[in-house]
């Protein structure tokens, strides 16, 4: 899936991608990892068939933790999309990929990692793997979550 970079700024400064928010505990998130983020995995294949820039976000109910999965042509979530326009530079016709972001403040100092699950295209045609590869991730961010609260509890 390719964007005009114009036309994705645009539409990140205005909010007007496609957007689902669905709440879990943090229990269904930990044991049924992949079952909890597969709605997401869904939501997002579905907005890029529509050639929808989207943002599906899995909100912990007993948590200070958020999940996303987003398509965009940068690695920042979309919610800075003020900021987007910034670092473009006019390429025109830009690639867009999907990305896996967390947001918690036991995360990292920043309280937030981004990284790039793969490119639109391959998404849409192998979003079994897609789902696998966010499982992966997940899993390691739900670890480094437990290893910073078990540091901070030492402490």
């Amino acid at each position: 899936m390719k964007i005009n970079e114009t036309d994705f700024v645009a539409e990140a400064e205005a909010e007007t991608y496609a957007h689902k928010t669905i709440t879990v505990p943090m229990a269904d998130l930990q044991k049924q990892t992949a079952k909890t983020l597969a709605p997401l995995v869904q939501f997002v294949e579905a907005a890029i068939n529509s050639d929808k820039i989207a943002s599906a976000d899995l909100q912990v109910s007993d948590a200070e933790v958020l999940v996303q999965l987003q398509t965009s042509i940068i690695n920042l979530p979309l919610a800075y999309g003020k900021n987007i326009h910034k670092i473009m530079v006019d390429d025109g016709e830009v690639d867009v990929n999907v990305y896996m972001i967390i947001a918690a403040p036991a995360i990292n100092k920043s309280k937030l990692r981004i990284d790039e699950l793969l490119d639109a295209t391959t998404f849409v045609k192998q979003p079994d793997q897609a789902l696998d590869q966010f499982t992966a991730w997940m899993q390691t961010q739900l670890a480094v979550l437990a290893d910073h609260e078990a540091e901070a509890t030492a402490d």
